[in-house]
């Protein structure tokens, strides 16, 4: 289902958010597809319910999600035009940003970190 590192030093909830964002936004999880029901998440990854109520409720105020009462929560059909996928790629853009730098700092060339890019990339393909 999703995958998480409960003795990681990040909150469980931002890891289940960042986790399932990336299963929407690369289309692995298709618009309108019902997410799990929140007990059976918590239930499968022994977490408290309300950890995923709060991901789940992070994830319909950032429009990846939406919910129908008693039947559950549903992906949402993105564009480019969408406010949540614009708010993800200026945060994916701010991360890439901090990390470079960092990089950069610790003797990685730009040559470097361009060739990554490129191989990432060629992956994702």
């Amino acid at each position: 289902m999703f995958s998480i590192n409960i003795q990681g030093g990040k909150p469980i909830y931002e890891q289940l958010y960042t986790r399932i964002s990336e299963l929407i936004l690369s289309g692995s999880m298709a618009p309108d597809e019902k997410l799990p029901p929140i007990r059976e998440v918590a239930k499968d990854m022994g977490i408290n319910p309300n950890t995923v109520q709060k991901t789940y409720q992070l994830l319909e105020q950032n429009g990846l999600i939406y919910s129908v009462p008693a039947k559950g929560s549903y992906v949402c059909k993105l564009t480019e035009e969408s406010d949540a996928l614009a708010s993800l790629r200026k945060k994916s853009i701010t991360q890439f940003k901090e990390s470079a730098i960092n990089a950069i700092n610790h003797g990685v060339s730009a040559k470097t970190l361009h060739e990554e890019i490129d191989s990432i990339k060629e992956k994702q393909q």
